[in-house]
Formats: C-alpha cells, sequence, structure tokens
C-alpha cells in the first residue's frame, strides 16, 4: 500500500522491460531505449511509421528497417497477450481502490484513538464538531495561537522545565497546626443552649463551607449541632446526604471536644412543627456574611425559646471577620481535618492519581489527608519513563453555559452563540432579563476589560503556554459540561492533546456508583485538583477553586502551586492579540500569575477556607 497522500502511478509492465531491452540491443547496441518507446503504437501507426523510415537517408536505412521490425513484433505480442494486460490493469485498479480505503480507515481509526483524553462525558454536546460544518473549531486569538504552537514546538527540544511547578521558597515556612491541642483547654459548658438543624443547599463545595460554618455558629450560640442534611436542589439534582460523602464518625469524633454533635434530633423534638413555632430561619431572614452579633440578637432568643431552629439554605451566612480567633480554628479544623471522604470516593480518587500519573508515586500529605487507605504504593526504586508522567496540572474549566450566559459576554461564536445564550437567560434568568430591560447596556468588550468575562478554553491554553508548559504534560480537566463541546476544545487540544477526565480514566462500571450523584463526582474532581502537581483555576470566584487552592496551601508544604490568571489583566494583555510579539506575551503571562503566587497571611474578611495562612490555621516556623 502506498503512503497517504503520495502521488501513484501505473506499476511498469516488468516482462515488457525485459524484452524490449533484448530485442533493442539486438538491432542497435548502446541506442536509447526512449526513442523504442516513442515508436510504439497501434496497427495504422506502426505501418505509417515504417514507410516513413524506408523514406530516410541510405546510411539510416538499417536502422530503419530494424525498428520496423522491433514494432511489428511488439503488435502481434500486444494482440495476443491482450487479455492479460486488460486483466492485470483491472487487478491493480481493484487494488488501489483497497489501498485508498484502508488508508482511510487507518486514518479514521488513528484520529480516534490519538485523542481518547480530549473525549470525556464533560466534552458532549461537540463530539463531532471537527468535522461538523455547523459547528466549526472556534477561535479568537488565531494570531497568538500559532506562535504558541510554534514556541511550544521549540521548547519540545529543550530540556527546560516550567518555573511554575513550585511554589516560591516562602510557602514552605507555613504548618498546618488547627488540630493542635491547647495547654489552657475551656472545654464544653455544662448545658447546651438547645438543638441547631441545618439544611445546606448548593453543590458539594457550598455544602462543606456549610458544614464549617454551622460547627462555628454552634459554638458561638454554645448550641448542640444536629449533623447537617443536604436539601436537593432541582440544578445538582443529587439526594446525597452528609454519611454518603463523608465519614459520619469520624466527623463526630474529630470534633467531639470543641461541638456537641448528634446525628439526630431527640424523640421528643421530632414532632415539633419548626416553621409553625417560628424557628425556621431562612436565607432571607439572614444576610450574606453575616457577623456574630446578627445571631447573637436574631437567632439566640428563638433557640432559647423553643430548644430549637432550622437553619435552611445557609449558604454563605456567617462572615469571616470579626469572628472570634476560637471560632476561625473551628472552621479551620473542620475543614481541613475532620472532613474525609466515604472510602468508595477516596479508592476510586486514588485510582485516578494512579492513572494520572502512570506509575506510583511518593505518598504526600495531601495524598494522605485525602484517600486514606488507599495510598498509592511505595514509589518504584528505577524511574521507568516509558510508563508515563510522573507530573500533572490539574485545570478547572468554567465555561459552563449557565456561567457565560450569565456574564453577557461574547465569545466569538458568531450570530449563533448570541441566539443561543440570549435564549438559555430568557429561560433560566428572567430577573437578570428584567434588570437588563431598565439599566443602561454595557459593550461585551468593557465587561472583558472589566475582567467579568469568563476564561475561554483557548485562552486557558494561551496561558499555560505562556508560563512555558510544555506540550506534552498531562493535563486533568476538571469542569461541568463544556459551551460548545470540541469545537471550543480545540484551541485547547490542538496545543495540549494530554488532556484526561475521571470519565476518560475509570472505566464505566469503576463510575458506575457515582452515576446520577453529581456532589459524588465532584469529590473526584476536588481529589484530582487538589493532588495535582500544579492547579490551575479560570475563575477565582468559584468554591471548588476557593476550597481546593486552599487545601494545598494547608497541606501543600509549599510543593503545590495554584495558579491564578487575574482577568483583568489577562484581556489587556490579550486586546493586543494583532500586534504582540510571543516573548512579550510570555513575559507578561508570567508576571500575572506570579503575583498571584505571593505567599500572604490573609487579609480582614478574606476566606480561610481559600487562605488559611493565618496563626488560627497554620503555624509559621523561623
Amino acid at each position: 500500500m502506498g503512503k497517504q497522500g503520495s502521488p501513484r502511478s501505473p506499476r511498469p509492465d516488468v516482462v515488457n522491460v525485459k524484452d524490449y531491452h533484448t530485442r533493442s540491443s539486438e538491432c542497435l547496441p548502446g541506442s536509447d531505449p526512449i526513442l523504442g518507446r516513442r515508436l510504439s503504437g497501434g496497427d495504422n501507426n506502426w505501418k505509417t511509421k515504417v514507410a516513413l523510415l524506408h523514406d530516410l537517408k541510405h546510411e539510416y536505412g538499417k536502422l530503419g528497417s530494424c525498428k520496423a521490425v522491433y514494432v511489428g513484433k511488439r503488435h502481434l505480442w500486444f494482440r495476443k497477450h491482450v487479455k492479460s494486460i486488460v486483466f492485470m490493469f483491472a487487478l491493480m485498479g481493484s487494488l488501489f481502490l483497497l489501498d485508498s480505503f484502508m488508508v482511510s480507515l487507518f486514518d479514521s481509526i488513528n484520529l480516534q484513538n490519538s485523542s481518547p483524553s480530549r473525549t470525556s462525558s464533560d466534552l458532549k454536546g461537540g463530539r463531532t464538531a471537527y468535522a461538523n460544518e455547523e459547528e466549526p473549531p472556534v477561535q479568537m486569538y488565531s494570531r497568538l495561537q500559532n506562535l504558541a504552537y510554534s514556541a511550544l514546538s521549540e521548547k519540545e527540544l529543550k530540556q527546560e522545565p516550567s518555573n511554575f511547578w513550585e511554589e516560591p521558597w516562602k510557602a514552605s515556612l507555613w504548618k498546618p497546626c488547627a488540630d493542635r491541642k491547647e495547654s489552657e483547654k475551656s472545654g464544653q459548658p455544662d448545658k447546651s443552649n438547645g438543638y441547631i438543624m441545618v439544611s445546606a443547599n448548593g453543590g458539594l463545595n457550598q455544602q462543606r463551607v456549610a458544614i464549617c460554618n454551622a460547627v462555628a455558629l454552634a459554638s458561638l450560640l454554645n448550641a448542640t449541632l444536629v449533623l447537617p442534611r443536604f436539601l436537593y436542589s432541582n440544578v445538582w439534582k443529587d439526594p446525597s446526604q452528609f454519611g454518603d460523602i463523608y465519614q459520619e464518625e469520624y466527623f463526630v469524633n474529630v470534633m467531639k471536644d470543641e461541638v456537641n454533635l448528634v446525628k439526630d434530633l431527640p424523640s421528643h423534638l421530632k414532632s415539633l412543627d419548626i416553621e409553625a413555632i417560628g424557628s425556621l430561619i431562612t436565607d432571607a431572614d439572614i444576610v450574606k456574611e453575616a457577623k456574630p452579633i446578627d445571631y447573637l440578637t436574631k437567632v439566640l432568643p428563638l433557640l432559647l425559646q423553643n430548644g430549637v431552629v432550622h437553619l435552611l439554605g445557609f449558604g454563605n451566612r456567617l462572615g469571616f471577620d470579626p469572628l472570634p480567633s476560637r471560632l476561625q480554628k473551628l472552621r479551620c479544623k473542620c475543614n481541613f481535618h475532620a472532613l474525609k471522604f466515604v472510602p468508595k470516593i477516596q479508592e476510586a480518587g486514588s485510582l485516578l492519581i494512579r492513572r494520572i500519573r502512570k506509575y506510583d508515586t511518593a505518598q504526600r500529605m495531601l495524598d494522605k489527608q485525602l484517600v486514606g487507605e488507599f495510598l498509592p504504593g511505595s514509589p518504584s526504586k528505577k524511574h521507568d519513563s516509558e510508563r508515563g508522567p510522573s507530573k500533572y496540572l490539574a485545570l478547572h474549566l468554567r465555561f459552563e453555559v449557565d456561567m457565560i450566559a450569565y456574564s453577557l459576554c461574547d465569545f466569538g461564536g458568531g450570530e449563533k452563540e448570541k441566539r443561543e445564550l440570549q435564549a438559555y437567560r430568557e429561560s433560566h434568568f428572567p430577573l437578570l432579563i428584567e434588570r437588563l430591560k431598565h439599566s443602561k447596556p454595557i459593550s461585551s468588550s468593557e465587561l472583558r476589560n472589566l475582567g467579568r468575562c469568563p476564561l475561554t478554553p483557548e485562552e486557558a491554553a494561551l496561558v499555560l503556554a505562556g508560563l512555558g508548559f510544555k506540550r506534552g504534560t498531562y493535563i486533568y480537566l476538571a469542569s461541568s459540561r463544556i459551551y460548545g463541546g470540541e469545537s471550543r476544545m480545540h484551541s485547547f487540544t490542538s496545543l495540549y492533546p494530554n488532556l484526561v477526565t475521571k470519565e476518560t480514566l475509570l472505566t464505566p462500571s469503576e463510575l458506575a456508583p457515582f452515576r446520577n450523584f453529581s456532589s459524588q463526582l465532584a469529590a473526584l474532581d476536588f481529589i484530582a485538583c487538589a493532588t495535582a502537581d500544579v492547579f490551575a483555576m479560570t475563575d477565582s470566584g468559584s468554591q471548588l477553586s476557593s476550597l481546593v487552592s486552599g487545601f494545598r496551601t494547608y497541606y501543600g508544604g509549599g510543593h503545590a502551586p495554584t495558579l491564578r490568571p487575574n482577568k483583568k489583566r489577562l484581556a489587556a494583555i490579550l486586546s493586543e492579540n494583532s500586534t504582540i510579539g510571543w516573548n512579550s506575551f510570555e513575559d507578561r503571562a508570567r508576571k500575572m500569575i506570579e503575583e498571584g503566587q505571593s505567599v500572604l497571611i490573609r487579609g480582614f474578611g478574606r476566606s480561610i477556607y481559600r487562605q488559611p495562612r493565618c496563626p488560627e490555621c497554620m503555624c509559621k516556623t523561623q
């Protein structure tokens, strides 16, 4: 078979070549065989040429008669073997068609096999986007894409790793200590003021924050906390409860010295109509980021009166400052020490880590805290480079339809994109539509310049290329369904083809226990992101990104870098797409990320879950 794309010509007749050379040498030793080929022809042709040869000069007579005899013999041979020649040409044509078919078939197979890591259930919706004329790959920065591709190709030949595989050295000075024992322990009060019930809304990460805020609130009000429950959401559609995600007994044992915890209300309170007695408190009753005084004045009186209060929703309803130091410490102890995933999640998380790295690696504190007894085995003494990469980068790519529709930004998808996003807004965000009717319109370019537009997959890839991550870097993608599917991901995978997800790393049977449980699936993403060698986010406001980065700060030992692009600064850089040189793009992208990696103590009002570098959570060594 010939190679794909190579020009094909009829195969030479081997028998004819041998016969031709023998006969021509008899008539004209040393003659050019091309002359013989020019004289070959049909019945009329060869008679005409014999007549012409007779008219030539005498010194060429011998040559002419010899040529005529040869042509005549060739014509007789042709008539004798005409059926064989027709059969040979038919056979060659069949082989040619079969060859073309097989080349196409192998190309199709190779295309599928070369990108199994790109296609996951998260990327569906654009699975055939490359071949679909209606959904061609979407690019906003073609020139920069070409520059990035060339730069990555050059880097493959060099041994220079990116500097962003490591954190600044100052990060290693901070150690976990939220579980330290106090020399003077106040202990629990003799009598509780009542019971606090919490029904947390949102997904996995919102619920995690609500649990730890509830622990702090129970301590503030001197109350007994009933193990929090999770509300069923029409968005998340997950019936999972606390014990389906976290180890209940472990949680109670870790927190028992600071807070009274029970799994359920006592029997004499179960029959109460909580709403009827006025003890139901919704998010409408408590402001966001409420201060301790709000609970002491509004909730504590109800608790003392009825013996029980039920906080419904409890989404971000306890601020970070001002708050007593002991309550901040409780939040840290809850988040970083008490909440352990159940064994089935730990086991699947361990499989993810093994398969991304492709061989067992050293056991780190991050791994131990997240997968427990399912730690990967001892590291191999001898590194086998053929078995796969030892490092990987996890990327939380926020580009879901609800997020980008709400942003009101334009993402280069043309009229089709505008119609789809407007229809989604009208269906899912009626309040937003109503607000837009009474507000001054703001252009997409203004929104982007203000840093309000979610990063596209293309922009995320350009940032990674600017930071020096090589084309062969293995990248774990944590996200919900990417809007636009492969038509959007094409720009990313053209620069970084080694893209994997939990759906491509785990078998269908291994994923089966988590199907239809979005919070449990999100827990797998949490593990893969938190244990990654590098974690990159595209939206610093995301709760997953916030909790993962905090977990890496707390347990990473200064060796778990997190990359946080500044969307406003990146928009300014990308606005020069048509003129900026690649070296300049690299310099500015690196400065942007380096500034986000500064080792700072938690600022006033900042999330202690995201920035645990503070005396209540971590201890600084000299």
